[in-house]
């Protein structure tokens, strides 16, 4: 009986070493550079790379600080909705998803064409209809607040382009705006150069008035005067960003 123990345990240890991989087994030798010379990496590959679309918005409209100051808005084209009421509003609220859902498919029927561009922040413009001239936007009534929501494209954007566009997106089955009124008003727009007051307001939106009491002042110092309409140029996501971290361009127009 031992001994039919001691022949199994060598059969298993037998199995058990032709199983093993042999640790010392012979390497190939390293072939060795000639003398003198240097080893050279093989270059690594770099394919080439589109370059990123720019941005058709100027950087006067996004560059502001906190200091306000008085610049010069270039002439510039973009495609826009208008309405009425506060941006709580449902209104406010569809516009902005119609205008993207617009600017979007412009910029994808533009980039084989090798026109592509970035979509830029959104940009507002803001006054109240009918309020006494000189008065601040927040003291009149909501159901007089005008808007003109815009989304900046490049100067050879056609109005051909965007009812194509707008076309192919509101006639699309089973698409977002299938059907919307809202992006039927999307249109373009050519948006003459201006003298603005100027200056980067960060916190709440209800913090605005001081700030712009600010570019007022920079405007009456440039000789100037302040008129009732401005520019927001939204530079953070408000859903992701806390209120008093929100920064937005602010630009006060000139009175007529």
């Amino acid at each position: 009986m031992v001994a039919k123990r001691t022949a199994a345990k060598r059969k298993a240890g037998a199995a058990k070493a032709k199983r093993k991989p042999a640790r010392n087994r012979a390497r190939a030798p390293k072939r060795a550079a000639p003398a003198g010379s240097k080893r050279v990496s093989a270059p690594a590959r770099s394919p080439e790379r589109p370059a990123a679309p720019g941005l058709p918005m100027n950087e006067v409209l996004i560059a502001a600080k906190r200091e306000a100051d008085v610049v010069e808005v270039p002439a510039r084209k973009a495609i826009g909705i208008g309405g009425r009421g506060g941006p709580e509003g449902e209104p406010f609220k569809r516009s902005i998803g119609a205008l993207y859902g617009i600017a979007y498919p412009l910029k994808f029927s533009r980039k084989p064409r090798g026109k592509d561009f970035r979509i830029g922040p959104l940009e507002g413009r803001w006054w109240a209809e009918g309020a006494p001239a000189g008065s601040q936007l927040v003291v009149a009534p909501r159901d007089t607040w005008r808007w003109r929501l815009r989304i900046a494209v490049p100067d050879d954007v056609t109005e051909d382009e965007v009812a194509a566009v707008i076309d192919a997106a509101t006639s699309k089955k089973g698409g977002k705006l299938e059907g919307s009124a809202d992006a039927g008003r999307v249109s373009l727009e050519q948006i003459p150069a201006a003298r603005m007051g100027r200056i980067l307001h960060v916190g709440p939106y209800g913090d605005e008035p001081a700030s712009f009491q600010k570019v007022r002042a920079a405007l009456d110092a440039a000789g100037l005067r302040g008129g009732d309409a401005h520019l927001e140029v939204y530079l953070s996501d408000p859903m992701r960003t806390v209120p008093a971290k929100l920064k937005t361009t602010l630009l006060l127009e000139l009175a007529r």
